[in-house]
């Protein structure tokens, strides 16, 4: 009778282990920017001390009559260029955004999304549609941390 339980125990043990590997596999993927899954939210997850506008050349923001100049999507461009190098892996969900980072939003038309956050240790993406964002790790924080203070300096000297 035991060797009749034993065989199927073991097959059903193997198998349990190999969807656990394939499951811890996927979660400490290395992906990048564009892989990662995203939501859209109005306001981000914590207080920003900065923000930054990733305007579109040739679209006509909120209101506006006059089109995004290739200059005022400058910054934009360097901010996407920047998210894009990196590669990112997934965080526990148990941590949470730190307030006095930089909200990274865009503007379409009419209307104003939050599209990332960054606290100055992990990139933050808007997981779904009812405010919950998800974390994660790029491959390089201080690499992405100075790209996004220098698009933060340029976006503020186009404006000024």
């Amino acid at each position: 009778m035991k060797k009749r339980i034993t065989i199927p125990l073991a097959i059903v043990g193997c198998l349990a282990i190999s969807c656990l590997g394939l499951l811890l596999a996927d979660i400490t993927a290395k992906r990048s920017f564009d892989q990662l899954s995203r939501g859209y939210a109005t306001a981000p997850p914590a207080r920003e001390a900065q923000n930054i506008g990733v305007l579109i050349e040739g679209d006509y923001p909120g209101l506006s009559d006059e089109p995004v100049t290739a200059k005022e999507a400058q910054s934009g461009r360097k901010v996407m260029y920047a998210l894009r190098q990196q590669r990112y892996s997934w965080i526990p969900p148990f941590f949470k955004p730190q307030d006095g980072g930089i909200a990274i939003g865009q503007t379409r038309g009419c209307s104003p999304e939050e599209i990332a956050y960054w606290d100055g240790r992990y990139l933050w993406l808007p997981k779904d549609h009812d405010g919950h964002w998800r974390g994660y790790s790029p491959s390089s924080p201080k690499e992405l941390e100075e790209a996004l203070q220098a698009a933060y300096k340029l976006q503020k000297e186009i404006r000024d």
